[in-house]
């Protein structure tokens, strides 16, 4: 009996096996002619132009039929010596860190007052709302409403808080001033984002917390952020990356006619002026070409560091 159940059970195990065979080899007969196409797109369009981005950095070049001369790391050297570009890395590491502290602190502060809202998904898309208008417009809007006779300064001065009007857009404000905008445009993606991972949160984890005699502050402590700790680390790698990349808010908002001033300029900002901004461009291709790879190699070192840095067990709910 024992023998005659072991054989049926091999040859009920027969068919099933070279059904899985053959669906394998199906798979692998189609797998190549899916991914190929997708791959020679990808290497032609993003891994090719990069691998050139690194060679022209090596190179003194101005651009589609003019010739390349190598110069080894001429452009990297000179990049520690350009007092235009080291003004707009310290501004890009600025805008990263203490505008991100700001986006961050305001977005978990509304995080914590939507959550409790009966109407917070009006909210939520209120706050989002600066987000959506293109960066162009909201820096040249900016620039209107804060110039010295703007509508800003001109409500304060019909308040009475004259005093309160200042020049934002003079050379010791005008940074400043460029942060807070920043910071006020990006609030409501991240109010948005971390409310994505906020609301996967059971109640019941929040009842609990209540009824131990938690209030709000130690409820956002405690519950929402080790359970949303994964979407908090996205949220702070993607600011990073777009904080490295700023550049149409600055030049709306300082002018579009030429290349700010260096007081108010960022990587991406000294990139377009070495290259083809301003009225009388440089065409400084490969020195560009250098800042491009320096800012790919920043963004890859921070993204490191923080993934690194803000790791976690994960918490399953």
């Amino acid at each position: 009996m024992n023998s005659s159940a072991t054989v049926a059970s091999r040859t009920s195990r027969g068919p099933a096996r070279r059904a899985s065979a053959s669906l394998d080899n199906q798979r692998r007969r189609i797998f190549w002619p899916f991914v190929l196409p997708a791959l020679v797109i990808y290497v032609l369009f993003f891994i090719a132009p990069a691998l050139f981005g690194v060679w022209a950095s090596l190179t003194e070049w101005a651009g589609a039929g003019s010739e390349m001369t190598f110069i080894g790391f001429g452009n990297y050297i000179r990049l520690t010596r350009d007092p235009y570009f080291l003004t707009s890395f310290g501004n890009t590491i600025l805008i990263a860190f203490v505008c991100g502290f700001f986006v961050f602190l305001i977005a978990f502060a509304f995080s914590i007052v939507v959550r409790e809202m009966r109407a917070r998904v009006t909210v939520r898309s209120l706050l989002f709302l600066p987000y959506l208008i293109s960066p162009i417009v909201m820096g040249i809007a900016f620039g209107l409403l804060l110039a010295p006779k703007g509508a800003v300064n001109s409500i304060l001065h019909a308040l009475g808080l004259g005093a309160l009007a200042i020049d934002w857009l003079g050379p010791d404000n005008q940074f400043h001033t460029i942060m807070a905008g920043l910071v006020w445009i990006n609030v409501g993606f991240y109010v948005v984002l971390l409310m994505s991972g906020i609301d996967r949160i059971p109640p019941y984890f929040y009842e609990d917390a209540e009824l131990a005699g938690a209030n709000a502050f130690q409820k956002f402590i405690h519950v929402t952020v080790p359970l949303s700790w994964d979407i908090i680390t996205i949220a702070v790698v993607l600011w990073l990356i777009g904080a490295i990349r700023v550049f149409d808010f600055i030049i709306a908002f300082t002018g579009l006619a030429g290349i700010p001033p260096a007081s108010s300029s960022t990587l991406a900002v000294a990139q377009y002026a070495a290259t083809t901004g301003g009225p009388s461009p440089a065409y400084q291709m490969g020195y560009g070409s250098a800042m491009g790879v320096f800012m790919v190699v920043l963004i890859g070192l921070l993204v490191v560091v923080v993934r690194r840095v803000m790791r976690r067990d994960a918490l399953e709910f």
